[in-house]
């Protein structure tokens, strides 16, 4: 059943996907994009130091002491020896698996305001409590969910009321697709699931969000295949607390290691050590560190691998038996990244009967909170396809599809209630991150079966109607 997985995975490391051309860095003194992590102020000298290796600096983040440059991989170790350097690695690539959809093939009889939402939307009504939950509070654009997606279809009918705008983070020619001109502004959605993502928080029309308005923006880090940098996504979650969101959500995520990465350059045989402290995890903790740190509250994917995430030798055994083949050793603890970091939310998905989704990642102590993803083990019987969740999709449309990916604006458009209800009650005041998780674990339903935090449900189901007062 892997081939219908929908979170936009992982697949870690300068690699991409299963299948994927490698994207390791290339002997004979090609430049790759390589990031560089400081560990205190850039100044001109360092900056001159990091030329005089002969690495081309592409990209500067103040905000998180980091840097994109472009070397030889010969380069590394002179880079690693600069002064204020506290890391160097080749540049991780996320990537972007497909993920099929089951288009609505919509009956005739079906036309007008929440017809949809009423026939297919289980999953919406799971979290509502059959709606409930809007009459006591159904948002406001005063408080914004920023979606770290693949863009989305701005003009989509059901979301263009509560679209506030947004910034494109792929650049001119990405992964050669003639359509990625490198334009801020070009945050369409080519692939579909930012939109299926955005329907599920914000949607207001023939389906419905969990908050049908709250307002919403999108930072689109994805195309239309391809994959995506830490760069990029670290740069959007900068963009977008800078914007003012209020919750950012992510449904996206892989594997990152604390600890040790080694790459062999399969060509000359060269073993290049990247450290401790490996550069991209350091790069993911400082953005999201930053976010936090302003008062926004992040909500991430779990991950959709069927893994226990909270264990790191299977991670670590998962990731070399993969990816040894181009070079790659592994040394310490696997992590879920971006959920399995502190004082992110991390998101299992459920299914419509409320129990764990067959490709949901689990673990003690990882999992935050459950929402309902779908699931599809009916295939192929008639109809399988009901038991996913049903969002707004491209060019109008709207399509079923199940993942983690699918749970976490749930439980994002939750927090935006609560934060917008917060706000309304006390005079604009906006509560902080941790207070708006103690709001949502104070309105979850208890699924685990001794209470607590549960392995597989975290601290349990996200019920919006509970969370804001309901009982």
């Amino acid at each position: 059943m892997r081939k219908f997985w929908t979170l936009l995975t992982a697949v870690l490391v300068l690699l991409g996907s299963a299948g994927a051309t490698a994207l390791a860095a290339p002997s004979g003194g090609k430049p790759i994009a390589l990031t560089v992590v400081f560990n205190g102020n850039v100044n001109a000298g360092v900056l001159a130091n990091i030329q005089a290796t002969g690495a081309q600096v592409v990209k500067m983040m103040p905000e998180l002491g980091a840097a994109t440059v472009k070397a030889p991989a010969s380069a590394i170790p002179s880079l690693q020896q600069v002064g204020g350097v506290q890391a160097v690695a080749p540049q991780l690539i996320w990537k972007l698996k497909a993920s099929p959809a089951v288009p609505l093939a919509e009956p005739s009889a079906l036309a007008g305001p929440g017809d949809i939402y009423n026939v297919y939307q289980w999953d919406i009504k799971m979290v509502t409590q059959n709606g409930a939950s809007w009459t006591l509070n159904t948002g406001s654009h005063q408080t914004v969910v920023g979606i770290i997606d693949t863009g989305v279809d701005p003009n989509h009918r059901d979301l263009r009321a509560n679209f506030l705008g947004g910034q494109n983070f792929v650049p001119a020619g990405a992964y050669g697709d003639p359509t990625e001109t490198g334009d801020p502004n070009d945050i369409y959605d080519r692939h579909g699931h930012g939109t299926h993502v955005a329907g599920s928080i914000a949607g207001n029309g023939r389906i419905y969000g969990v908050g049908p308005d709250l307002g919403f923006r999108a930072y689109r880090v994805f195309g239309a295949e391809g994959g995506a940098s830490t760069e990029w996504i670290a740069a959007a979650v900068v963009a977008a607390t800078n914007d003012g969101v209020d919750v950012i959500s992510m449904s996206l995520g892989g594997y990152d290691v604390n600890g040790q990465v080694l790459w062999t350059d399969p060509d000359t045989g060269v073993t290049y050590h990247l450290g401790n402290d490996h550069a991209d995890m350091i790069l993911w903790k400082r953005a999201l560190t930053y976010a936090q740190q302003r008062g926004v509250v992040v909500v991430a994917a779990a991950g959709n691998e069927a893994l226990n995430a909270a264990d790191p030798k299977a991670g670590i055994q998962m990731l070399n038996e993969e990816y040894g083949i181009y070079g790659y050793t592994f040394l310490g603890a696997v992590v879920e990244a971006p959920g399995g970091i502190s004082g992110v939310i991390a998101v299992s998905a459920l299914g419509p009967d409320k129990s764990l989704a067959s490709y949901s990642n689990w673990g003690q102590g990882f999992v935050t909170l459950a929402a309902p993803g779908g699931d599809f083990q009916r295939y192929p019987e008639p109809d399988w396809f009901l038991d996913m969740c049903l969002s707004s999709y491209p060019g109008g449309a709207y399509a079923f599809m199940a993942g983690t990916s699918m749970a976490t604006p749930k439980v994002a458009a939750v927090a935006a209630l609560y934060i917008d209800q917060y706000k309304k009650t006390h005079g604009g005041q906006k509560p902080g991150p941790q207070q708006v998780l103690q709001g949502l674990k104070n309105g979850t339903e208890i699924l685990g079966k001794n209470g607590g935090r549960d392995p597989f449900f975290g601290y349990g189901l996200v019920n919006a109607y509970k969370t804001l007062g309901g009982r």
